[in-house]
């Protein structure tokens, strides 16, 4: 379990890292798509992105969905928020055009 945290600090490091120089976008860079890489690694991840869609969905559907504890709801969802793959408005997440395009093409490449 450990080592999962320190997995997360990894790219919580990350993250800040790629929002420090806002003038450049997370996808100009290789280092960003590297992030987004190892964000969508995770399959659970890429199945909230899916479930999420279109539709606009709550923590709490994400949990029920997926069985998942809060905690561990809210560490996948932040670190799509982080990557730019979900937004969060109010109390709802929803997929980003770039997390919706991000997703299948990531999705596709695997399938190959």
């Amino acid at each position: 379990m450990e080592r999962d945290i320190d997995g997360v600090r990894k790219l919580e490091v990350s993250v800040s890292d790629l929002t420090e120089n806002r003038s450049v976008k997370w996808w100009e860079t290789s280092e960003g798509h590297r992030f987004a890489g190892e964000v969508l690694q995770l399959r659970i991840r890429r199945e909230i992105m899916k479930f999420i869609g279109s539709k606009a969905r709550t923590r709490q559907e994400i949990e029920t969905a997926f069985g998942l504890k809060e905690n561990l709801a809210e560490l996948h969802l932040a670190l799509l928020e982080k990557a730019d793959m979900i937004e969060k408005i109010d109390s709802f997440y929803r997929s980003t055009t770039i997390g919706s395009a991000y997703i299948k093409n990531f999705e596709a490449s695997i399938s190959v």
